[in-house]
């Protein structure tokens, strides 16, 4: 008898899994219903546009096209580019011209120091000049850029798929540290909140690094749980897992480099095990260790290989990433008619406080879920939480660097943010109703 209840309480788990699944999927379909037929927006021809390197990487196998020493090249990473390309390349479209890129630079040149001064011109001015001419002349003399339908579709359509991928991912993760119906709260929050629902329902690469930060995410967890040693194949396992946490920070972080707060995150879990196997000299220390080791290279080595920028020399061509988006950052400081920037770190801190949590009375009961963590893992001598490290290092990375207040720059914060949120209030109600049950067994 206790057997059978037992299969059929699994299998009621199973379909409640399941059916939470299929909701949460549902919901980025549903929200983007009422917007899919907008006309794309300036931000979405540009990374419609970005997909032309997949076009040169991949369909031309050309890495050493003149193409790739223009600015949309160097100044964001090329793995995202890379995947808004597959998937348009998956429904037989193909952007094979930098058109669309100087599109979005002939729509911004009318804008008060929209294309800087100098260098910072010609840059942009060089994208245009790569532009078929008749597409050129139509887009500056006429303000026209007629383009397939199926485009905007198709990328649009990319975005709500990875939408999908990174609200499941957000309920998978955060189904390891609380109940079913908490997991899903975080994740139907998570799915709803204007950030995220801006990030799947707007072509561009936010959403990517999200869905590939949680995937690496839980990685990292899974290595700090050791996961391995509930399979009958442990070495696969730990493989495998190193293999898709390497494969999936090196797709976030080259998506948008925002995500390299979760190789810090990675970083920082390197350093627990370490301080873990010196004092225990325990094998389950020296394995996490190992296997973060080998995930963090794994994914050092895609992101550095697939960008042909990194080459000969990948420090260099990491720096020169990093230095053209900052100085693209400097040109749109000043822009008035776009955005104020953030001056002070005061300023930066209520522009993540409002972005995330939108009072600062949530950013409280958020960082005293994070603070209740910390002190429990003093208390009881165990390493600080995956989730709580990922809050802090995303905290002080995104309030340090965001220089709009805009809420893309800001969507690192949320995921760590809800789910600790989440699993302070299941505490709270767990704690509420064993009080409540002590008091009516012992009146």
């Amino acid at each position: 008898m206790e057997l059978t209840n037992h299969i059929h309480g699994a299998n009621v788990h199973k379909w409640m899994v399941a059916a939470a699944v299929v909701i949460l999927c549902c919901i980025p379909f549903f929200r983007s219903y009422n917007l899919r037929d907008r006309p794309l927006g300036e931000d979405e021809i540009y990374w419609i546009g970005q997909a032309y390197y997949f076009h040169l990487a991949f369909e031309e196998r050309d890495w050493s096209h003149p193409d790739w020493q223009l600015l949309p090249a160097r100044e964001n990473p090329a793995l995202g580019k890379y995947v808004i390309g597959l998937g348009l390349r998956l429904d037989g479209l193909s952007v094979t011209t930098p058109d669309w890129l100087g599109v979005f630079y002939v729509i911004a040149r009318d804008r008060p120091n929209a294309w800087g001064e100098g260098i910072a011109r010609q840059e942009r001015q060089a994208v245009v000049d790569r532009m078929d001419a008749s597409t050129r002349e139509q887009a500056v003399k006429q303000n026209r850029f007629e383009y397939p339908v199926g485009y905007a579709t198709t990328a649009r359509a990319i975005m709500l798929v990875f939408g999908a991928i990174s609200i499941v991912s957000l309920f998978g993760l955060a189904s390891l540290y609380m109940n079913l119906t908490s997991a899903f709260l975080a994740a139907l929050l998570f799915s709803l909140h204007p950030a995220v629902v801006s990030a799947y329902t707007q072509v561009g690469v936010d959403i990517l690094a999200i869905a590939f930060s949680l995937l690496a995410v839980i990685c990292f967890v899974l290595t700090e749980r050791h996961a391995w040693r509930m399979n009958s194949h442990p070495r696969l396992c730990r493989g495998l897992i190193c293999i898709g946490g390497g494969l999936s920070l090196a797709l976030a972080v080259g998506s948008k480099i925002n995500a390299v707060t979760v190789g810090f995150l990675g970083a920082t879990i390197c350093l627990q095990f370490i301080a873990s196997f010196l004092r225990h000299k325990s094998e389950d220390a020296n394995n996490s260790l190992k296997s973060m080791i080998a995930l963090i290279v794994i994914s050092l080595v895609i992101f550095v290989g697939s960008n042909p920028g990194n080459f000969p020399n990948p420090l260099k061509g990491i720096h020169a990433l990093y230095a053209d988006q900052q100085r693209s950052l400097e040109v749109q400081k000043n822009i008035p008619a776009i955005r104020q920037p953030l001056r002070s770190l005061k300023e930066r801190l209520q522009a993540v406080t409002d972005l995330t949590a939108f009072n600062p009375v949530i950013f409280l009961l958020v960082a005293g879920a994070f603070f209740f963590q910390i002190f429990a893992a003093c208390k009881s001598g165990n390493p600080f939480p995956v989730i709580a490290l990922w809050w802090l290092i995303s905290i002080v990375a995104v309030t340090a660097w965001i220089p709009f207040a805009r809420a893309r720059y800001a969507l690192p914060v949320i995921a760590p943010s809800i789910i600790l949120i989440c699993g302070g209030i299941e505490r709270l109600y767990q704690a509420g109703a064993s009080k409540m049950a002590t008091r009516g067994k012992y009146p």
